[in-house]
């Protein structure tokens, strides 16, 4: 069901609710209105309850855009293999550039090997349980954050800003997903809520 309308069939009930013992009473409909009215309590705190519990519009979209960029991995056959083999290019490359000398280089598609090959291959790898999900997480960003400090070395900070910048979205997203894996049990969490 959509958040929103049953928030607004709770809401009816609660007030329809509160409404009859007071017209039921004697009261005039507008008093017995402002009666309702007040029992529902204060609306941002509602809100703040709510959005605790229910996946909020934002959410919902992440969770629909997320459900298709999967579909597109996992549902083609062909993908899979194709984007393995980029890390694993990366790779070859990464160590035909060592050996002749070209470190800069060679760190270079260390770094796409590393993180093309953890991010490809998470839909092979069997991580869905909420354990499993969390230690590939975390993995993930130490990963992630291991390749930038490679690509950036000692100018890390002089480079903040953009380290900042690159990972906003990623942050953003992952705390989207967080909060939706908070809010949904885990028997309703699709595949690529664990990743």
């Amino acid at each position: 069901m959509d958040s929103a309308a049953q928030v607004r069939r709770e809401i009816l009930e609660h007030y329809e609710s509160a409404l009859e013992p007071a017209v039921s009473g004697g009261r005039s409909a507008k008093d017995a209105d402002q009666m309702a009215m007040a029992a529902l309590g204060d609306a941002k705190l509602a809100n703040r309850q709510y959005r605790r519990v229910l996946l909020t519009s934002a959410e919902a979209r992440v969770l629909g855009d997320s459900k298709r960029e999967a579909g597109f991995v996992c549902s083609r056959g062909r993908v899979r293999p194709l984007l393995l083999a980029i890390s694993l290019a990366a790779m070859v490359a990464a160590i035909g550039t060592l050996v002749t000398r070209f470190t800069d280089v060679a760190c270079a598609f260390l770094v796409v090997a590393m993180g093309t090959g953890f991010l490809f291959a998470a839909p092979i790898l069997p991580v869905y349980t909420p354990l499993r999900a969390r230690v590939f997480r975390c993995l993930k960003w130490l990963v992630l954050l291991s390749a930038l400090g490679f690509v950036y070395g000692p100018n890390t900070l002089k480079w903040s800003w953009l380290l900042f910048s690159c990972l906003g979205p990623l942050l953003w997203a992952e705390w989207t997903r967080f909060s939706i894996r908070r809010k949904l049990p885990i028997a309703q969490w699709s595949r690529h809520l664990y990743l």
